[in-house]
C-alpha cells in the first residue's frame, strides 16, 4: 500500500515514557507537528518516511496495533492516512480498526463541496475526523 498524508497520534504520557528524551525529545526531533494538551500529532506527505518512525517508535518499546477476530486494536499510537493506493493482493477492507480507548474520534458533519461552497463555509469544518483526548 502506499499512502499519501498520514498522521500519527500519540499522548505526551507516554511519549514521556518510552520516547528517548521524553517529551523534550520528540519535539527535539521534530515529533510535534500540533499540539493539542495532552495529545501530539506527527504527520508526513510519505507513507515511506511514516513506516520508518513506526519501526523506530516500536524500537523504542512503542506497542503496535494487534488483530485480534479481524479487527485492529490501537495501543500507543494511532495511525490516521488521509489517501492511500492500493497494490497488494490482500483485501484488507475485511479488517476493521478500533481506535485507542485515549483518543476520541469523532465524524465531522458531512456537507458536498458544492454546499461548502455556495454557503461560503470554512471547508475543514466538514467532511473529516475530529481528533480529541478523552
Amino acid at each position: 500500500m502506499k499512502s499519501l498524508f498520514e498522521s500519527l497520534f500519540t499522548t505526551k504520557d507516554i511519549i514521556r515514557k518510552k520516547y528517548p528524551g521524553g517529551w523534550v525529545g520528540w519535539l527535539n526531533d521534530g515529533m510535534s507537528d500540533e499540539d493539542d494538551g495532552q495529545l501530539t500529532r506527527f504527520t508526513t506527505m510519505d507513507g515511506g518516511h511514516m513506516y520508518q518512525i513506526v519501526e523506530g517508535l516500536k524500537g523504542y518499546g512503542f506497542k503496535p496495533p494487534e488483530l485480534k477476530n479481524g479487527c485492529f486494536y490501537c495501543n500507543d499510537y494511532f495511525l490516521s492516512v488521509y489517501e492511500y493506493y492500493q497494490y497488494i493482493e490482500e483485501d484488507i477492507s475485511k479488517y476493521s480498526c478500533k481506535p485507542p480507548e485515549w483518543l476520541n474520534v469523532k465524524l465531522q458533519e458531512q456537507k458536498s463541496l458544492i454546499e461548502i461552497d455556495k454557503n461560503n463555509l470554512d471547508y475543514l469544518d466538514y467532511n473529516g475526523l475530529d481528533y480529541s483526548l478523552n
